[in-house]
Formats: structure tokens, sequence, C-alpha cells
């Protein structure tokens, strides 16, 4: 089976993932590197840096489309399942093991709405105050 880069499908998507609740909050963008251009229902990415260039089929055409830093990993779920005939299940393994790879690939960046990951750090002042 290939998947939406026209590569082998990684057998187990829940490897690349392990909590699918946070990337309900994570957006994608393009990397500064990355041209792409949409023809039909494909869309070709070309990774200046390294010379590689890519070929999205629709399913994956649609996800890049998305994919523009402003738009959450919820958000695009929720596109495919009104788009595709596909249970919300499958399109939710898809998306993420494109994204996943489009990330290992250089070709996307991950951001996080500012203090997901990073909650406040406690100070000397209040570790003395416990004391």
């Amino acid at each position: 089976m290939t998947n939406s880069m026209g590569k082998a499908s990684p057998q187990n998507t829940s490897d690349h993932v392990t909590n699918r609740t946070i990337l309900d909050h994570f957006m994608f963008r393009p990397s500064v590197d990355v041209q792409g251009i949409s023809m039909n229902d494909e869309t070709v990415l070309l990774n200046l840096s390294t010379g590689c260039y890519y070929t999205l089929n629709r399913l994956g055409s649609v996800i890049w489309e998305h994919c523009t830093g402003r738009t959450t990993v919820k958000d695009i779920h929720a596109v495919l399942c009104d788009r595709f005939e596909v249970a919300p299940e499958q399109a939710l393994d898809d998306l993420l093991a494109l994204i996943s790879q489009l990330v290992q690939e250089g070709l996307l960046q991950q951001e996080c709405p500012p203090g997901l990951l990073n909650p406040p750090s406690e100070t000397n002042d209040d570790r003395d105050d416990r004391a």
C-alpha cells in the first residue's frame, strides 16, 4: 500500500504519534525552503535546500493546502472527513502519518500555541516557600 506521497505506508502510525489529543492544538506550516505547486488533484513540492521533490495525491494535496500555520490538526481532520468518504479513524491515521512524514522530510514545521508544552516553571523562591 502507498501513502499520500507515493511511498510505502508505515504499518503502525501510532509509532509516529503518542498523544493524539495534544495534536488538536498543533498547527503546521511549510518550511521556508519548500515551494509547492498544485495541478489538477496533485501537488508537487520542491525542497530547495536538498533538491528533492515530492508528489502528493489528492488527499495529500488537501492536507498540504491546509498546513498554513493557522489551521489545527483537528480542523484539517474535519475537512478530510467532510471532503472524502472515509471513516474518521482512517482519516486521522492518514493525516497523522502524512504530517509525520512531511516533518521528517523537512517539508513541514510544527507550531504549537505558546504555553502548551512549556508550563510555567518554578522559581527558587517558590521552592523555598514550601520548605
